[in-house]
């Protein structure tokens, strides 16, 4: 080809859109994901020195967990709709600022209520910042595709970093300061997220967008209740009044929220959509993800730290083979699709993910590190494969006009995923440890009055007479607690295993081209 031909075929080439601080507004979309990960496994390193300081019962303990991501499973679809309708750059700074202002109250929180409430703030702007931080990216990037598809694999790869870090920042804060100091690491994030969002973000919207009042009215109540009732059955027993109401109210609101939504003109989650089955598996692969990843952090959390009694700071440090993991399988998933096929590439993830958890069973209150550091290892790496490329082939199987709806749906359902994870899995946790303590207590010979005392004390979520316990409990407690946590593994196992089948049934097979 001569000189003059390829300098033809140069300027005939499209040139590359330019887009002003482009990595800037992905560095404030990635600190505003950061903050509201962050605040999932950061809030589990405190729970033991909250419980002492603020004598909380164990029963309601978990709440100071589970209210910020019951309330970001709830609102997180309306934080979409409103950031499309007031400005995704606005609700995404008031988002930054809400979650910040949450945190200051639990902070500076004098009783549990007040922790409570401070987590129900920071839930708002977690569900504020969630799909706006993901809005802004495809919004702005989506004239450059192979641009936006990057940008959104290091967006995801920033969730499993805020995830992991949690427990390692929170348990280094704990060593050299109050519970308080966790709950201030987003105060300067939010600043410097603030500040750059502000020099480097335009702002984008659909201000003639309808509300679908209805819709979020009923998205609220419908997550919020079944969240609340999954995590509530697993202390009070599934036939108790308030939860069996507090589920069926939850499948009458979200049944009712699929009919609105088919009828609305604006929908603000587009069911219709989902018809196709290419993206409702997508979507459900994408959340199993998130289900599993949280899950064993959840799962790993409480095994380290209440079974073998490792410290909050070193239980961090147990956890970077997840974290190591899962941000780079995100950074090298897009090639690896680009080679097998991404539907292959989530079979193949969701498939390792469930290996993993098997492998995790294998831990016992005496086991050596080694089996939890490969299954760790394995289970981000497994995550790491379904996360980034299900979200990229969300987008794909879309039509360009769908965007907007479709990144409420892959934020939502990501969410509820990892909502999911510490609900259902806290209430296995809780029923299986329950069931176990009477054969664990009986295999440690404890005396039947005082092992019948601790099942009623365990039963019941209160926190004992705080003496010393009689011996035998101690290890009972661990073997029955142990159980619970490999029940759990077994769920998270489970929902791996049939994420893999519905992406290889669904997803694997090419489809042809339009």
């Amino acid at each position: 080809m001569s000189a003059e031909t390829e300098t033809t075929a140069a300027a005939a080439a499209p040139a590359k859109p330019v887009i002003p601080h482009g990595k800037l507004i992905l560095t404030a979309a990635c600190l505003g994901l950061f903050m509201s990960f962050i605040e999932v496994t950061s809030a589990i390193s405190t729970l033991r020195a909250l419980q002492v300081d603020m004598n909380i019962a164990p029963a309601d303990l978990s709440w100071v967990s589970s209210t910020y991501t019951l309330v970001v499973a709830a609102c997180v679809l309306s934080g979409g709709a409103l950031g499309e309708r007031y400005g995704r750059r606005r609700v995404f700074v008031i988002g930054v600022v809400t979650l910040a202002v949450g945190s200051l109250v639990v902070a500076t929180a004098g009783t549990f209520p007040q922790v409570l409430v401070g987590r129900a703030v920071s839930g708002i702007g977690g569900a504020l910042v969630l799909p706006t931080s993901l809005a802004i990216i495809t919004t702005t990037f989506f004239v450059d595709l192979p641009r936006m598809l990057r940008y959104i694999t290091v967006w995801v790869s920033v969730s499993g970093i805020g995830l992991a870090v949690g427990p390692l920042l929170g348990g280094a804060l704990l060593d050299a300061f109050a519970w308080q100091a966790v709950y201030l690491v987003n105060t300067p994030v939010a600043v410097v997220t603030v500040a750059v969002t502000l020099y480097a973000v335009s702002e984008s919207k659909v201000p003639d967008r309808p509300l679908d009042l209805r819709g979020q009215f009923l998205s609220v109540l419908g997550l919020g209740t079944l969240v609340y009732g999954i995590a509530t059955g697993g202390r009070a027993g599934y036939d108790d009044p308030v939860v069996l109401t507090s589920l069926v109210v939850a499948a009458v609101s979200l049944f009712a929220l699929v009919r609105v939504e088919r009828q609305v003109a604006v929908p603000m989650l587009d069911v219709r959509m989902m018809g196709s089955i290419r993206v409702s598996a997508t979507l459900l692969v994408a959340a199993s993800a998130l289900f599993t990843f949280v899950g064993v952090v959840f799962l790993e959390v409480l095994f380290l730290q209440r079974v073998q009694n490792v410290s909050a700071l070193s239980t961090g440090v147990r956890l970077l083979p997840a974290m190591v993991f899962f941000v780079l399988s995100t950074l090298v998933a897009q090639k690896v699709s680009g080679k097998i096929g991404p539907g292959r590439l989530l079979a193949a993830g969701s498939l390792i993910a469930s290996v993993a958890a098997v492998l995790l069973i294998r831990q016992e209150p005496d086991s050596s590190y080694l089996v939890t550091a490969v299954g760790l290892a394995l289970v981000g790496l497994g995550s790491g494969f379904v996360v980034a490329p299900s979200t990229a082939a969300a987008f794909a199987v879309v039509q360009p006009a769908q965007m907007g709806s479709a990144s409420n749906a892959v934020t939502a359902f990501r969410q509820v995923g990892s909502v999911l994870a510490t609900a259902v899995l806290g209430a296995v946790l809780a029923v299986r440890f329950v069931g176990a303590l009477p054969r664990t207590l009986a295999d440690n010979h404890v005396p039947p009055q005082i092992a019948t005392a601790v099942v009623d004390v365990a039963r019941s979520g209160s926190s004992g007479s705080g003496r010393p316990s009689p011996p035998g409990v101690t290890d009972a407690i661990a073997s029955g607690f142990t159980a619970g946590i490999h029940t759990g593994l077994w769920v998270v196992a489970g929902v791996s295993f049939a994420a893999a089948l519905l992406a290889a049934v669904f997803l694997a097979r090419k489809t042809p081209s339009a």
